[in-house]
């Protein structure tokens, strides 16, 4: 994290690593199920629930699945 001279918070214990690979930046969070709030003319305004189904690393291609309930 950098440091501009404010004091920093502990990184947080939530961290996606891929298992293939070791890439830690950016994955695809594929979704099995969601619930969208939508205004009368069908436009997205949130997300009410999602279920996350698994992870596509963005740097190798790798799917895996992570049990979200231990990372907490």
């Amino acid at each position: 994290m950098k440091n501009n001279g404010t004091t920093s918070s502990a990184p947080s214990r939530h961290h996606l690593v891929c298992p293939e690979c070791d890439h830690d930046q950016r994955f695809i969070q594929v979704m099995y199920e969601e619930a969208h709030l939508v205004d009368g003319d069908f436009n997205y305004v949130e997300l009410i629930e999602g279920v996350v189904d698994h992870y596509i690393c963005s740097a190798c291609g790798a799917s895996f699945e992570v049990d979200e309930r231990s990372n907490r």
